[in-house]
């Protein structure tokens, strides 16, 4: 009986001390509105529910709180989750909000110190060196390797004419695998003629294992985690995924050792090679190995999703898919021809559409920052060091206030005039400040290209209405239930 008092007085002591230590963090958030939080695990209860249920309880949320900052605790993790394209411009522009959440941490098992999870000033020296590599000119000389291809990926696709309703998402992801893989790691594998390798298996379940553990805080803790049959299955494909980069890379010194034949593609892993040797003191050899891997990984599935819901949109949508095939006409002629840089920078319908469809269906629905020193957001609200910021960017973009057809794939809303009477940070696609994507243009042209070559070829029909497309969210957002679509083969009239 005695131990246990002692225990029960020790433990009560700690706790106190604890909220001693946080009784800042706790008056601060005391000003914030938000929904009940029960003790100990604060508004998680709310969040008790299937892992594709949550993008959809977030929105809920977000919605009931459209303009003031509303505040959750998360067991005691406090979040402070922002909707107003105002507060979303102060936060993305402050050195105070450049670190990622402490909930990323899960995530560098995967990707390690690359440019998604890392933070600080040696993230900023990272990105001052890999932004170059991106610039226009690799993305122009993208332009061929991409639709070399896409012309493979239409003449598979070409089986599927007037073979009723299927889901396409498995002939893109594999045509943004080929694509990608020869852009950023310089493998010319074709996952189209020979299918998935155990690489794009796991990495692809890596994503769902790593969205797994940011929503179920009981595997967070490794002691816990590591119990677990995860662990091994993480093992698995961590083994996998980095066997696979290490290869890449001993190919990348191999082929750097001779010169570099004329009219050869220059891939980012050779180019990165190029930095990390003019830089050895700044990027070791495993951190060229983690950016390497985050650039392919924030560049294959991204563009997979962005392809995959315009090509459903399109389907839901015939007027829109009709100006758009008649913009590519003009540009292209009757028949099919390969995209070129030039043609490309002519299509700006197509282009509003590329930013429509990443309105509705952004690749990160959520962006998560941490605090790290007390910020005066206006005169009213003061957001505590030490707090999780939270910018529900899938809210924003279907904000009533800021789009007319909020829930409806409407190109329009990226006319000149449009645009012109809306705040900025109301469209935060590639997110912005100091840790946007520095791979925009490259996505851009990714999507561009394949598109032009899809609508040269076939008409889409989607069945439904954009209404009864149910969505989920792991890393990005995604569909409940795939991309399922129809093709004819298109005949200009």
């Amino acid at each position: 009986m005695f131990l246990l008092t002692l225990l029960t007085v020790f433990l009560l002591a700690v706790a106190i001390k604890f909220a001693w230590k946080r009784r800042f963090l706790y008056r601060a958030a005391a000003k914030f509105q938000g929904p009940l939080a029960l003790p100990l695990i604060g508004n998680a209860w709310l969040f008790m529910c299937k892992n594709e249920d949550i993008l959809m309880r977030i929105y809920g949320l977000s919605k009931q709180y459209p303009e003031a900052p509303v505040r959750f605790w998360l067991g005691p993790t406090l979040i402070i989750m922002l909707s107003s394209p105002n507060h979303l411009e102060k936060i993305l522009s402050s050195p105070k909000f450049a670190y990622k959440h402490d909930i990323y941490e899960l995530l560098k098992i995967f990707a390690g110190e690359g440019l998604i999870t890392g933070s600080g000033p040696l993230h900023k020296e990272h990105r001052h060196l890999i932004q170059p590599i991106l610039n226009a000119n690799f993305s122009k000389d993208s332009v061929a390797v991409v639709q070399k291809h896409a012309d493979r990926c239409m003449d598979i696709l070409e089986a599927r004419v007037d073979q009723g309703v299927f889901d396409v998402e498995s002939a893109i992801h594999q045509c943004m695998i080929d694509a990608n893989q020869e852009l950023i790691l310089g493998s010319k594998r074709s996952s189209q003629l020979e299918g998935y390798s155990e690489f794009d298996l796991a990495l692809k379940n890596m994503y769902n294992l790593a969205f797994t553990r940011l929503v179920k805080p009981y595997l967070q803790p490794e002691l816990i985690f590591n119990l677990t049959p995860y662990k091994r299955r993480q093992d698995h494909m961590l083994q996998t995924v980095k066997s696979f980069v290490k290869q890449l890379v001993r190919d990348s010194t191999e082929r750097r050792k001779h010169s570099c034949p004329s009219g050869d593609f220059y891939p980012i892993v050779d180019r990165m090679a190029d930095v990390s040797e003019e830089n050895p003191q700044i990027i070791s050899d495993e951190v060229f190995e983690d950016h390497i891997l985050t650039l392919y990984a924030a560049a294959e599935d991204p563009s997979t999703i962005t392809c995959s819901f315009l090509a459903v949109c399109f389907g839901l949508y015939p007027q829109h898919q009709e100006k758009a095939a008649r913009e590519i006409r003009e540009v292209f002629g009757d028949t099919p021809r390969a995209a070129s840089w030039d043609s490309l920078n002519r299509l700006q319908y197509l282009d509003m559409c590329i930013k429509e469809v990443l309105r509705l269906f952004p690749i990160g629905p959520i962006i998560l920052r941490k605090c790290t020193a007390d910020f005066r957001l206006d005169e009213k609200w003061l957001i505590p060091n030490d707090c999780g910021i939270a910018l529900p960017i899938f809210t924003i973009h279907r904000d009533p206030r800021y789009w007319s057809h909020p829930d409806h794939f409407h190109p329009d809303h990226f006319l000149p005039e449009a645009a012109n009477g809306r705040h900025v940070y109301a469209y935060l696609p590639f997110s912005a400040g100091s840790r946007g994507c520095i791979g925009k243009l490259l996505a851009n042209t990714l999507i561009k290209v394949f598109i032009c070559n899809l609508l040269q070829r076939f008409e889409i029909e989607t069945p439904g209405t954009l209404a009864e497309l149910q969505l989920k969210m792991d890393i990005s957002t995604r569909p409940k239930r795939g991309y399922h679509l129809k093709l004819k083969r298109r005949v200009w009239k």
